[in-house]
């Protein structure tokens, strides 16, 4: 019960401060070289979460190196100066009393993290350093890991999943595909060496393109002294994004996908309409207007999904209709979807493309109609991304997840003042955003349907290119 109390309490304090860009207990720091920390106390349970965060991933790679990323993540954890191999970087760990760990590439950051006991965190900032700060990059353990990374691409080749997102991903960002495939192909991967390891290491893993996040039962004042001691000394680098990314151009025209997936369900067809969205830091009022939009359409009792399933015969349920928008720094996406009932009267193709027409033409009203969505329909709704986020800050390990996130794909003032800039969004932000990014721009439309139910002429007839495992991945055109 005194925990429930203290949660309760802080998600009170939360509510007061965090709009004005605060969290009580959270503290910032940048070292002299660059290295940004933060640091969340959470005295509720005797743990701490520490996670090491670096800008890079598929943003950072070009056409010959996608991949690397992700097999010198693999790297890490093979040795380093103090760990000369993965046996003794396990045992340290489990000295350390980790509970939950990991490593993680994405589209835009590589990620390291576990939760100890809160006693060790000075050691458990130590462990990171030495991983991060002194790998051997062994050129052996690089062949044997290398295997590793390309089965994991090798099992992509064959999960529906991953070649109906590589499809669509490769005709979305089509000029450079590659800085959104984390995976990359299996002939960059075997071809890497200790050298582009090296360069990756002396480019990427410096102290000012790093942040390190600590949370649980610390003080501030004793991470920051750790962080110090450990890191004071990492020799900066050139910042590797002093030069701006050339941003991803958006679609000229639409482009029809079908996919036979031998693992869909018969009977049933997924619909999806994608397309390109704002990117966070080149144009960051629409994606405030885009969340509170997606959450206004998503009320099941609202117009949007009703209007769409009366307009659609065919659609297997109303509450099986959902839109999306993927915040980004380098490809903001904007996803609608659906399922429908296989009908053999009715091309699946023709009635994919009726569905797509509805959503523009609902997008349209929604744009002209000022009462479309009501003030109580504004009012509830913030609330609801309001708690949501105050619930986050409540599990500490939590929040420095998502604020790592933030803080590559955009910046931490972003999110801190995420709420109070979301609560000013009215119905013209979200009729600008609708107008820029929705309305008249060229669409994928694509149909995930079972190979049984699958008719190649009546997709050919509709315009529909096939998906294959061919020709799902981008670096298979070059």
């Amino acid at each position: 019960m005194k925990k429930r109390f203290l949660s309760v309490l802080l998600l009170l304090l939360l509510g007061a401060a965090l709009f004005a860009g605060e969290v009580p207990g959270l503290s910032t720091y940048v070292l002299d070289n660059g290295l940004e920390v933060f640091v969340l106390e959470n005295h509720v349970i005797p743990l701490v979460t520490i996670q090491l965060t670096f800008r890079c991933g598929a943003i950072a790679q070009s056409r010959e190196t996608a991949g690397l990323f992700h097999l010198y993540e693999h790297m890490l954890f093979k040795g380093n100066e103090i760990y000369r191999d993965q046996s003794d970087f396990k045992a340290a760990m489990k000295e350390l009393g980790v509970g939950s760990w990991n490593g993680g590439t994405s589209t835009e950051y590589v990620t390291y993290y576990f939760t100890i006991p809160s006693e060790k965190m000075k050691k458990g900032i130590e462990f990171w350093a030495n991983a991060v700060r002194y790998p051997l990059l062994d050129p052996e353990e690089l062949e044997i890991e290398q295997e590793v990374v390309v089965n994991e691409i090798r099992g992509g080749h064959n999960d529906p999943d991953r070649i109906f997102n590589e499809a669509t991903m490769k005709e979305l960002f089509y000029q450079y595909p590659w800085r959104r495939d984390t995976g990359g192909s299996e002939e960059i991967v075997q071809g890497a060496t200790a050298e582009d390891m090296r360069d990756i290491f002396e480019t990427y893993y410096i102290p000012n393109n790093a942040a390190l996040f600590v949370a649980g039962d610390v003080t501030s004042e004793e991470v920051l002294a750790a962080a110090r001691e450990v890191f004071g000394d990492w020799a900066p680098a050139p910042d590797p994004w002093e030069e701006t990314l050339v941003p991803h151009p958006f679609m000229e025209e639409d482009v029809f996908l079908s996919y036979p997936d031998p693992k869909m369900y018969p009977n049933f067809a997924y619909v999806q309409v994608l397309l390109r969205g704002p990117d966070v830091l080149d144009d960051p009022e629409p994606t405030y207007a885009a969340d509170v939009w997606l959450k206004l359409l998503d009320n099941p009792t609202g117009r949007f999904k009703q209007a769409i399933f009366d307009r659609v015969p065919g659609l297997y349920h109303k509450d099986y209709i959902f839109a999306s928008y993927y915040t980004q720094k380098d490809g903001g996406q904007i996803i609608f979807g659906t399922y429908m009932v296989i009908d053999p009267g009715k091309n699946t193709f023709h009635r994919a493309m009726d569905f797509r027409d509805a959503i523009i033409e609902e997008m349209t009203v929604i744009s002209e109609d000022k009462s479309y969505f009501d003030e109580e329909d504004f009012t509830v709704l913030k609330a609801i991304l309001e708690d949501e986020t105050l619930i986050e800050i409540e599990v500490p390990s939590n929040f420095i997840s998502t604020l790592s996130f933030w803080w590559a794909s955009a910046s931490t003032e972003y999110y801190l003042g995420y709420v109070d800039n979301m609560k000013k969004v009215e119905h013209g932000d979200i009729r600008d955003y609708l107008t820029t990014y929705v309305l008249d721009r060229p669409s994928i439309v694509s149909v995930r349907i079972s190979s049984q139910d699958f008719r190649e002429a009546a997709s050919l007839e509709a315009g529909f290119e096939i998906i294959t495992k061919e020709s799902a991945f981008w670096w298979r055109e070059f």
